[in-house]
């Protein structure tokens, strides 16, 4: 249970999407969520979000500040090359122009650097609300989120929201693919992991799939069981399944 007189010992973990804006309220020794929620983003502008941010609950004086956002669009390249280039020239590579405005996250217990995009009218508009917080791609978050767990045993990490999702394969503790999709159903979902699996030749039999986030109609385990041989498993412990990017923002901080 959350005590606002308890705030200065809680962390805040802020989500941002163009469709969403969600925030947590941590207890990070207990790595547990005390509250949540979940708002639609109607404007999804600096003046649209202002709004949102103007919450009774965002308001207290928190341990730490974390936000995940960002555009689509990012790239990994090794911590060693990066050093030899520039992240726009990096990023020209991978992606066409027009190219927003770039940022990037050192992941050292990777050996990685993610290089994307981020307006930065969110910066700014999050740095003047919380001075203190810590911003970083969505996909930094998963990166990290993933690797906080164990994966020696080949496992296959889909974070599904309304209309993408990112897909991360893992096998004796290294990142062997990465990478995010769009999807309109399920159909859609299970075609691009097995188109997947099948480039890379892998026995879809061999890995788990662990599922995070979960937010339409059609996540039950036993109806997404039905579509692979690879055992399907969803945790019931929100930090770890349906608030998965949140949660693990307190690996950021």
């Amino acid at each position: 249970m959350f005590k606002q007189e308890e705030a200065y010992q809680y962390a805040l973990c802020m989500d941002l999407t163009p469709d969403h804006f969600q925030f947590a309220i941590l207890d990070p020794k207990q790595k547990k969520i005390l509250h949540h929620e979940l708002h639609d983003v109607s404007d999804y502008s600096r003046d649209g979000v202002k709004l949102l941010l103007d919450n009774p609950s965002l308001k207290h004086e928190f341990a730490t500040y974390s936000l995940s956002s960002g555009e689509n669009r990012n790239t990994l390249i090794p911590s060693d090359l990066f050093s030899y280039s520039k992240p726009g020239e990096i990023f020209k590579l991978n992606y066409p122009e027009p190219i927003g405005d770039l940022d990037y996250n050192r992941i050292s217990e990777l050996g990685i650097v993610n290089i994307y995009e981020f307006p930065l009218w969110i910066k700014s508009l999050f740095v003047i609300g919380f001075p203190r917080v810590k911003i970083v791609h969505r996909s930094t978050v998963l990166l990290k989120g993933v690797f906080d767990q164990p994966t020696y045993s080949p496992k296959i990490h889909l974070f599904v929201e309304k209309e993408q999702f990112y897909m991360q394969i893992t096998e004796k503790s290294k990142l062997t693919y990465f990478n995010r999709f769009d999807y309109k159903g399920i159909a859609d979902l299970v075609y691009y992991v097995l188109f997947v699996l099948e480039q890379k030749e892998y026995d879809q039999s061999k890995f788990d799939i662990l599922f995070y986030g979960l937010p339409v109609e059609w996540t039950v385990r036993e109806k997404i069981q039905d579509f692979f041989s690879s055992k399907v498993k969803i945790s019931d412990q929100i930090e770890k399944g349906s608030l998965f990017i949140l949660a693990k923002q307190l690996l950021c901080v």
